[in-house]
């Protein structure tokens, strides 16, 4: 039992500090639609990001990874940070396809934009936002 406890210990770690990370990092959702696949992208406060293909009739297909550029990972994050909380963002109303609307939105901690597709409500916190988003999708449409 003594041989079997650091290894314990060291598992309970890594997945401890997996999730940490995991629970700092902003997440870019397009939702999909039924015609539509949708993605995920997470970036971590390094720079590090995962884009993830998904489809809402499977799991997770295609992924690719990138480093953003430090002066936009920042602005990202000092922009969530300004427009906290963001449940109490401005919440704009657009018109979409049944088959084709999708959602943009920015998961952070436990709270997520309204979606980002719709406009920014004349809100400048909302409309960073919304710039932020765009740059980094744009950085994996570019691969």
């Amino acid at each position: 039992m003594g041989k079997k406890a650091p290894v314990i210990a060291i598992a309970l770690t890594l997945s401890v500090t997996a999730t940490l990370h995991a629970a700092d990092s902003a997440v870019i959702v397009n939702s999909g639609s039924t015609n539509t696949a949708g993605f995920r992208i997470t970036v971590d406060p390094s720079g590090d990001a995962q884009y993830t293909a998904t489809s809402r009739k499977s799991e997770p297909k295609a992924a690719a990874q990138t480093h953003v550029p430090d002066a936009l990972v920042k602005r990202l994050y000092s922009d969530l940070d300004a427009a906290k909380p963001l449940a109490s963002l401005p919440h704009p109303r657009c018109i979409k396809s049944a088959s084709f609307g999708t959602r943009l939105t920015i998961e952070f901690g436990d709270s997520e934009t309204p979606d980002l597709s719709c406009g920014d409500g004349d809100n400048a916190k909302l409309r960073a936002l919304i710039r932020d988003a765009q740059e980094i999708v744009t950085l994996f449409q570019a691969q």
